[in-house]
């Protein structure tokens, strides 16, 4: 007879959820019960299986009468249970009757919402009453005995359960192996684990900062400057969770911190849990790799590779902004009589020397690339051609002034011959601009090397 009531609750258990959380927070009693969601929908799926249980076993007979064996009842078994629970952590039995209530007016709620005829909804909502009476009847027997003796007894027991568990979670806490921080609504630290101690506070022993210095207040903001903007800009998001690097001069590290919000059972936020991540191995490890896939091995200047891809950002942004850039070819005059007269391993070091010499006169800004061989490019951002024609010289006469000695003592000396060329409407193809700037470096060996050839 019951078979679709049955259905009807178990297929609306999230909405009975709802109705109930809406009275629990219109009418305060969310400030005593958990935070957790999770918590509420265990709450209503086990008032429906005992609800259940108590159809299967009594049928629609749910009458009070005063003979009933109300330790055979399971609705009334069901009250029994919670209430031993929900006593042990200090609850009142008024406090949990009138919560009950709501739990009640939910279910009632949803059969009154329903489509079921006029006769089923009366049928059905007297069981309801019924049901909750019964478990009601469990909560008075639970609560009324003992005394006051047994109610501190239970109190007591529950009082070293909750200390264990508080040790647990905070042995688990304290054994995180990055550093972590729990930080209220108003951004002061609460607590924050051994890891965070040691790396921030240089703190010695797990947990002294959560049994020590317990009058101190630490806002995250005054603590942790480089922290502020993005904690700030997170708890005035509507974002559950936020993540990015950052590297802290103060610790000379990179760190990846996250944050995540506490929200009450109501979505209200409580607080923020910031975790931060010791990631300086793995950015000085990407930073090498970068190295090793964007440099010239030998010289330190960047390959070919690395320095056209570069080139090409360079085009795409002179392009959308108009501003000019020049790019500049390099070759060591006679590079191979100095192989040929004082070996490979001179030659790789004019190579070196060279790169070096041509760091010292370029900016920061600037690129400067091993084309391959002894052809090297440079590329000037911001530089029309007469700008970038006064660079060259300068570059052309600072290496010609370089020297080394050979493994014998010889003195060393090179010269170079740079073409130059600066990036126009009609000659901003790669492609073209590399045609330009060779033709102009072959020029100045064809006029006698060691000179600026500009095209």
């Amino acid at each position: 007879m019951f078979s679709n009531l049955v259905k009807y609750i178990r297929d609306n258990e999230e909405e009975i959820m709802g109705k109930i959380l809406f009275y629990a927070q219109r009418q305060d009693y969310t400030k005593y019960t958990s935070s957790l969601k999770e918590a509420w929908r265990l709450s209503v799926a086990g008032l429906s299986n005992a609800f259940i249980e108590a159809i299967q076993v009594s049928g629609d007979d749910f009458e009070l009468t005063p003979d009933d064996d109300y330790v055979a009842d399971p609705a009334a078994q069901y009250g029994i249970l919670q209430a031993h629970r929900h006593k042990e952590r200090g609850i009142t039995l008024d406090m949990f009757l009138g919560l009950m209530k709501y739990y009640r007016q939910s279910y009632q709620d949803l059969i009154e919402g329903s489509n079921f005829d006029k006769v089923e909804r009366k049928t059905y909502s007297n069981l309801i009453n019924r049901y909750f009476d019964r478990v009601e009847i469990g909560f008075c027997k639970t609560w009324a005995p003992g005394g006051q003796d047994q109610t501190v007894k239970d109190l007591q027991n529950r009082n070293r359960q909750m200390t264990n568990e508080k040790n647990k979670y905070l042995t688990m806490f304290e054994s995180l192996s990055m550093p972590v921080f729990l930080i209220d609504k108003d951004g002061i630290i609460e607590n924050m684990n051994h890891v965070a101690s040691t790396v921030f506070y240089s703190g010695k022993l797990p947990g002294d900062k959560y049994y020590g210095e317990q009058g101190k207040i630490l806002y995250l903001e005054e603590e942790f400057p480089w922290l502020s903007d993005k904690y700030r800009e997170f708890v005035q998001s509507n974002e559950p969770g936020s993540s990015y690097d950052k590297y802290v001069n103060s610790q000379e590290k990179y760190f990846h911190v996250s944050f995540s919000k506490f929200l009450d059972v109501s979505g209200k936020f409580t607080g923020t849990i910031a975790i931060a991540e010791d990631i300086t191995n793995r950015k000085n490890l990407e930073k090498e790799l970068e190295n090793l896939a964007t440099t010239d091995p030998l010289t330190g200047a960047k390959n070919r590779r690395s320095f056209l891809q570069l080139l090409e950002n360079e085009v795409a942004r002179s392009q959308r902004y108009d501003h000019p850039f020049a790019l500049l070819m390099m070759d060591i005059d006679h590079f191979k009589k100095i192989n040929d007269t004082y070996g490979h391993d001179a030659g790789d070091r004019v190579l070196k020397l060279l790169v070096a010499e041509s760091f010292g006169v370029l900016r920061g800004c600037d690129l400067f690339g091993r084309w391959g061989g002894e052809e090297f490019v440079a590329l000037l951002p911001e530089t029309d051609l007469a700008q970038a024609a006064v660079v060259a010289e300068r570059l052309r006469a600072h290496i010609g002034r370089a020297e080394l000695n050979s493994d014998d003592g010889a003195l060393i000396k090179f010269t170079v011959s740079i073409g130059l060329t600066v990036v126009t409407e009609s000659n901003c193809l790669i492609d073209n601009l590399f045609k330009t700037v060779d033709e102009a470096m072959y020029l100045a060996k064809e006029q006698g090397r060691n000179r600026v050839v500009r095209l």
